[in-house]
């Protein structure tokens, strides 16, 4: 069962809108981007579907990048108009020296190149993102439920194979199966693996801050900043800074990206987006005074470590088959990587579309099993892709960092179509994905064939003799 790793047709399958003829009672772990996405394309299916977060909508959040895979994604789910009230179109990252501020290389998206990939490269907020699928989820009739935490998830039994979960409040609930969709420290991935998470630091802390246009707009060497419509970039040893505008330029998001305690910053933190750091504990040396000022125009900061798993998680469905991992619960990604919310979205399709076709309880496994082999291979490749670019701008001083810096002036001076067809090719395994077609070309290819086997009496071919005989089992 060979599933493509992305499917680049240039005329895509149609969008899959369809209810599904067995129903089933989800519950979904985690309200997050990928939570409310599952939520939405199932309870569309007809699926029953409540959402359990232990949180609520206001929470501390910053920026995403919105790469084309995403936003046709979002295009297709709220329209245009909605989609622009929110976002800044990408035209174009340039790439400064964090501490001179010169500029060293400009990388255009190119019109005609996001045109091939059908969607476009956003900034948004992650606010705004949340909001949106949590309106999208609500109005499907998926029940999402606020301050709800699980503190623990039993599985099922042959004789009573649905799982359930248990919240801080002793209340149990069951459903058909569970989602989990908790993001980087997942009670449901101990209950798939049967262990707990073994997690290691993988090098990098991500520090996030947010600021209002309207104070950058007060300075005028942030102000162009403010009104662009960029994703800048700033690179030094071991550091790097990145940001651009969120909700529709009322604010501006920016990452620091630390490495290996060899920036001056001590390599600390957890492995999650709710801790709050104060901004004047974060080293700025090295920095020029521009960046400086901006950083410290925030108060706190979201501190978030970058932790690895040198065994993996090769496992995103419990041995029951009715408890599945989601999102970053499934392959933890890259803090401040540009497809985080990319994927998430993409797992979230994939499911959905694949148990759109569900007709009885003997299909589960073979979709479940569909979902991680369409998914995990997809996400690894852009996992690594995440870091290796974090990595590239965060180079030491040296003969690699000066062959980097020479590549981009000349790609900045050199521009044409050649170098156009290549950067072309660079992004469009990661662009050009569509997981709705991933999936649909599954249940064509394979999915469908089972379906029929299971409702078709057993054919015996005597095609040498006179007659074919049929024969019920």
């Amino acid at each position: 069962m060979p599933p493509s790793a992305s499917s680049s047709n240039s005329t895509p399958m149609p969008a899959v809108d369809r209810i599904a003829a067995l129903p089933l009672d989800f519950l979904v772990i985690g309200g997050g981007i990928g939570g409310l996405a599952v939520a939405y394309v199932l309870s569309k299916s007809g699926h029953r579907v409540r959402v359990l977060e232990k949180r609520d909508l206001d929470v501390p959040g910053g920026g995403h990048r919105v790469p084309p895979n995403l936003s046709k994604i979002l295009r297709h789910w709220v329209g245009e108009e909605e989609l622009r009230k929110v976002s800044t179109r990408c035209v174009g990252t340039p790439f400064h020296h964090l501490r001179t501020g010169n500029l060293v290389g400009y990388l255009h998206w190119k019109p005609a190149v996001m045109a091939e990939t059908g969607g476009e490269f956003l900034m948004m907020h992650h606010d705004d993102i949340v909001r949106m699928l949590y309106k999208l989820a609500i109005d499907a009739g998926a029940q999402v439920d606020f301050h709800k935490e699980v503190t623990s998830i039993q599985q099922g039994t042959d004789r009573f194979p649905n799982p359930s979960v248990t919240l801080a409040n002793g209340d149990v609930l069951t459903a058909d199966m569970i989602i989990g969709a908790d993001g980087y420290r997942s009670k449901a991935r101990d209950v798939v693996l049967e262990e707990e998470d073994v997690a290691k630091p993988g090098g990098m802390t991500l520090y996030t801050g947010v600021v209002k246009a309207e104070d950058m707009l007060k300075d005028p060497e942030l102000r162009p900043y403010a009104l662009s419509d960029e994703w800048p970039i700033w690179m030094g040893p071991h550091r790097s800074v990145c940001g651009h505008p969120v909700r529709a330029k009322k604010e501006f998001f920016f990452h620091v990206y630390s490495w290996n305690g060899l920036d001056g910053q001590e390599q600390a933190g957890e492995e999650s987006w709710e801790e709050l750091f104060p901004t004047e504990k974060l080293n700025l040396d090295g920095h020029g005074p521009k960046v400086q000022r901006l950083i410290k125009m925030t108060p706190h900061l979201i501190r978030t470590r970058f932790m690895t798993r040198p065994g993996g998680i090769d496992d995103w469905v419990d041995s029951t088959g009715r408890i599945v991992l989601l999102g970053d619960a499934a392959h933890p990604s890259f803090p401040g990587g540009s497809h985080p919310a990319a994927m998430a979205v993409e797992d979230a399709v994939v499911f959905g579309s694949l148990f759109s076709h569900l007709r009885t309880l003997d299909q589960i496994p073979s979709f479940t099993s569909a979902y991680q082999e369409l998914r995990q291979r997809r996400c690894e490749l852009v996992k690594l892709a995440d870091i290796a670019n974090a990595q590239m701008v965060s180079m030491p001083d040296g003969a690699l960092a000066e062959a980097r810096d020479e590549d981009m002036r000349r790609r900045k001076d050199e521009w044409d179509e050649g170098t156009l067809k290549a950067q072309f090719e660079e992004i469009a395994e990661i662009f050009l994905y569509d997981a709705g077609d991933a999936a649909e070309e599954w249940w064509v290819n394979w999915g469908r064939f089972s379906e029929i086997a299971r409702e078709q009496p057993h054919v015996v071919d005597f095609s040498n003799f006179a007659t074919v005989t049929v024969s019920e089992e």
